[in-house]
């Protein structure tokens, strides 16, 4: 048998990627704001930029996090369950 070999690069916390900053509805466009490791960077929404990896990565998180968030948020109300904070 032959190994096949894998073309995969290592992880490069440096590494420029693009990204952009998705608009808020209405007239209030806030900057987002990331910092990882006391490293911070500021993007403007609606712009396309190339920003660190480990930004991107911090950003991706938060999104996956926030919509978990609100499915949970979702599932509670569904269930007519008091939400934690009026407990």
């Amino acid at each position: 048998m032959s190994e096949t070999k894998k073309t995969e690069k290592a992880y490069n916390p440096d590494e420029l990627v693009s990204y952009t900053a998705p608009l808020l509805p209405g007239n209030r466009q806030k900057d987002v704001f990331c910092a990882v490791n006391g490293e911070t960077c500021v993007i403007k929404r609606g712009v396309p930029v190339r920003i660190k990896r480990k930004f991107y990565d911090a950003l991706m998180n938060a999104q996956t996090q926030q919509v978990a968030a609100y499915k949970a948020m979702a599932e509670i109300k569904k269930k007519g369950e008091k939400p934690a904070a009026e407990m």
